[in-house]
């Protein structure tokens, strides 16, 4: 598998990995009509190269809140890695320093954040029914150096992902999430259980309130409209990460590529971010070309995991790292800066 082609490692993993776990990673919520969605709709948008540039200087770093990246791309949050490897979140997190990405540690996470925190990390968050609980949570990543906090919005209720019930997946002994332990148990709700869910639900108030408060950036993560991304900006968020979950949440929303656009024209000079479906470096180009700052990408690096540790998720970002770079330079940009809708003959259809 070393250096293979980055949507390789799927199929390989599907072969390498216990078939339950392999299902809770894989499969999408419903038909998963929308994590087909998300891959096809990038391989859509033409690029427009230009020739016989001045490539003095060439280079893929970027900034972003907190990171100073080798090139624009930074690891999802999944939550429990060790399903894939015994070192789980800490070796994800090893392979994306050595290959100069950024790592967003799932508040989900299988290993505590003080064994993840190589080099500084952003860290999900899902806003708690007790503010104090979510207050704990992000106190105790900015304390093992996360630099900002990344807010997922889009998933009060989880998902049905007919893929994962259909293979009885459950954790297995050993594995759980890490930071959860020390939370107060929440109450289960009376009745109807998804109206007690939603009743509990975070609203803009919360989001604002943690805003307000948090030493570090804010980025609001499941947007995937203009008019939630500027409330999520109006809350006090300082960046934005165009995301439909990876089509694990809500079945029937957009490609990611098609949502990004128009964000973008709406919050100009705002760091927005999109995951969803990036199986190459091409497909980064393109992100970057319809207006994201940088890109997540998510199950092909669990899958590298499950292949082979820490070396092989290097290889694997090492491999999206090069198709960037020669992509890059075959359009004849010289910096990630460069990168803008003048690289396309064409957008995605809304």
């Amino acid at each position: 598998m070393m250096h293979s082609r980055i949507d390789a490692y799927e199929q390989a993993a599907a072969d390498h990995m216990d078939p339950a776990a392999f299902a809770y990673v894989a499969g999408g919520a419903g038909a998963e009509v929308t994590l087909r969605r998300n891959a096809g709709a990038w391989v859509d948008v033409t690029l427009r190269s230009r020739v016989l540039r001045d490539m003095t200087g060439f280079s893929t770093a970027c900034a972003l809140p907190g990171l100073d990246l080798g090139f624009p791309c930074l690891i999802a949050p999944m939550a429990f890695q060790r399903l894939a490897h015994p070192e789980g979140e800490a070796a994800m997190a090893l392979a994306a320093a050595a290959q100069g990405a950024g790592m967003v540690l799932s508040c989900q996470t299988s290993v505590a954040p003080e064994q993840v925190a190589i080099a500084p990390f952003w860290f999900q968050l899902y806003l708690q029914p007790d503010p104090a609980a979510t207050r704990a949570l992000a106190a105790r990543a900015l304390a093992a150096d996360a630099t900002a906090l990344v807010v997922t919005l889009d998933a009060p209720l989880n998902g049905i992902r007919n893929r994962e019930i259909a293979a009885g997946f459950a954790l297995p002994d050993g594995v759980r999430p890490v930071m959860l332990d020390a939370l107060p148990p929440v109450p289960s709700p009376e009745g109807d259980a998804i109206a007690g869910l939603l009743a509990r639900a975070p609203t803009w108030a919360d989001l604002a309130a943690l805003c307000a408060e948090s030493p570090v950036p804010v980025l609001a993560k499941g947007v995937l409209t203009p008019e939630d991304a500027a409330l999520a900006i109006r809350a006090g968020c300082a960046g934005l990460i165009v995301s439909n979950h990876g089509g694990r949440v809500l079945d029937g929303l957009p490609a990611t590529a098609h949502a990004l656009p128009a964000i973008r024209a709406a919050l100009p000079g705002v760091p927005v971010l999109v995951d969803g479906g990036i199986r190459s470096g091409d497909d980064m180009l393109r992100a970057l070309a319809l207006g994201a700052d940088a890109v997540l990408v998510g199950r092909p690096a669990f899958y590298a995991l499950a292949l082979g540790g820490a070396a092989q998720v290097s290889a694997c970002l090492r491999r999206l790292r090069d198709e960037f770079s020669v992509a890059m330079g075959l359009m004849g940009l010289r910096s990630v800066g460069e990168i803008g809708p003048d690289c396309l003959f064409t957008c995605p259809s809304t």
